[in-house]
């Protein structure tokens, strides 16, 4: 396992330094750009194959469990995508003017991306919370650069507010951090500081005051990064202005690393925080990112906006979900959060395509898709259509696991409210969605500019986020004792955990 590990944050930096230092040519540069990738899935699927979820990996340095390795999965599947997707869409923003200097700006795509993708894994293996804070400030160091790789005026003020805000959240969460290392001073000394299985085994030990305060620096800081409300005021604007791959990057990786982190904190804070505090925290923040994003998707105009306020949408799903704390919710976001990846990722690169063909980000301007670009427009449909959560894609599976935990375990409020906010989501999108594809056409596009491999990565996707039907059937009593069997937490006692701290609460 420590030799895919090795491979796996090797590879990625190696590209980096020979895209920007090798000076090869563009073709050279695209094909080391996907080898590297396709070495790296490669490397993941062995790394899931050997993998016993009953057994996690641990070392000095590195840990693996269920948990992060299905968000290794996610971003690796990503990762690939963005990849042998990039050739076409490079091309057709140098031949649309937007990039100039073909082989420079490839060559510093590439690097970034590589070296994006890099610091997310390394988020993901390492098992200290300290080393964790350190890495996922590194993805907002790089993704700022990919955020403002077009270095037009828009792009640079979205870099900057994307900086300024997600900084605060930044440091927000390492206060957090700071207040746990220091709680688990006063409770268990220096010895492995910060270290995730030292303080998992020891969490009942912590100072409860303590973890109550790490906890609302945690929530709000780590929040910022995923796209929380109320510190959600970078993300349409670095969504809507970043290249569409990088937007895609953003929603479903990013935001997949931030969530996960969140995760890891709160298995610890849980015991002595209480499972009634966490939960009214992380609800009361789920309800009210979803909240602001409703009358952004019913009023956008710019089809990358739109999309932008979605991902909030769905941000504020699995946070509540998570604050449920079930077997059966933690299940469902991990659905999820998949689902949302793979879908939000296709849906980017077809809005970046939709601009390139029609010149425009103004969805009131385009119209007529089905009969001028026809592939884009089923794409553009389906995605649409898969986002909104139905049937058969796996957010249709998602919500509804999700609404039925939080209706089952007494959140009629905040169950109630978000299927009401819900409603207006799916007003709010199928309006544009539609007249963007039915309307007569006022603008003539440029063609359908979909290249040979993007149908197929595309296509790929979007069947990926289709469940089986024997993995979408709903247990009436899940048991909560099986936490273990959870894809987002093996070995560790959520449910029981939060519902022996409820009971001795009251």
């Amino acid at each position: 396992m420590l030799t895919y590990i090795l491979i796996l944050l090797c590879l990625p930096p190696l590209c980096a330094v020979l895209a920007l230092a090798a000076g090869f040519g563009n073709n050279i540069l695209h094909w080391l750009h996907r080898l590297t990738a396709t070495a790296v899935g490669v490397c993941v699927a062995l790394m899931a194959k050997s993998f016993n979820p009953a057994v996690p990996y641990v070392d000095d340095y590195f840990y693996i469990d269920a948990l992060n390795m299905w968000v290794i999965i996610i971003i690796t599947t990503l990762y690939l995508a963005a990849t042998w997707t990039a050739r076409n869409y490079l091309t057709r923003e140098e031949r649309c003017g937007v990039l100039k200097g073909e082989q420079l700006q490839t060559g510093r795509y590439f690097a970034l991306m590589q070296l994006f993708c890099w610091t997310m894994f390394i988020v993901l293996l390492v098992k200290n919370l300290g080393l964790m804070w350190v890495a996922i400030e590194a993805t907002t160091l790089i993704s700022a650069l990919l955020i403002s790789f077009k270095f037009t005026r828009a792009a640079l003020e979205a870099t900057w507010k994307y900086i300024m805000v997600c900084t605060v959240g930044i440091c927000l969460a390492l206060l957090g951090t700071l207040v746990l290392y220091y709680a688990q001073l006063d409770a268990l000394g220096g010895e492995k500081a910060l270290s995730w299985l030292y303080l998992h085994e020891h969490a009942n030990s912590l100072n409860p005051a303590m973890t109550k305060l790490a906890l609302l620096f945690i929530v709000i800081g780590y929040g910022t990064k995923a796209g929380m409300a109320p510190m959600h005021t970078w993300l349409p604007d670095a969504y809507a202005e970043a290249p569409s791959l990088t937007s895609g990057m953003l929603s479903g990786a990013l935001c997949s690393c931030a969530i996960y982190v969140l995760l890891r904190n709160l298995v610890i804070l849980l015991p002595t925080a209480g499972a009634a505090m966490m939960s009214s925290m992380l609800l009361f923040f789920a309800v009210l990112t979803v909240a602001i994003a409703v009358p952004f998707v019913v009023v956008q105009r710019d089809v990358k906006r739109i999309l932008a306020y979605s991902s909030m949408e769905n941000i504020g799903i699995m946070v509540a979900g998570i604050g449920v704390f079930s077997a059966f919710s933690l299940k469902a976001v991990m659905l999820h959060m998949y689902s949302h990846a793979m879908i939000k990722f296709v849906l980017f690169y077809i809005a970046g395509t939709i601009i390139q063909e029609y010149q425009t980000r103004n969805m009131m301007r385009i119209h007529g898709m089905i009969k001028d670009v026809p592939h884009t427009a089923t794409f553009w449909l389906t995605g649409m259509l898969g986002i909104l959560g139905l049937p058969p894609m796996g957010l249709f599976f998602s919500k509804f696991y999700i609404m039925a935990s939080m209706f089952r375990e007494g959140h009629w409020v905040a169950g109630s409210l978000l299927i009401i906010l819900l409603a207006g989501v799916l007003i709010g999108i199928l309006y544009h969605g539609m007249r963007m594809l039915c309307d007569k056409s006022k603008r003539q596009p440029l063609g359908d500019l979909l290249g040979a491999t993007d149908v197929p990565v595309l296509a790929a996707l979007l069947l990926l986020t289709c469940p089986p039907v024997n993995t979408c059937r709903v247990r009436r009593q899940p048991s909560m004792s099986s936490t273990s069997s959870l894809p987002c937490m093996s070995g560790v006692r959520w449910a029981r955990k939060a519902s022996t701290t409820s009971s001795s609460g009251k």
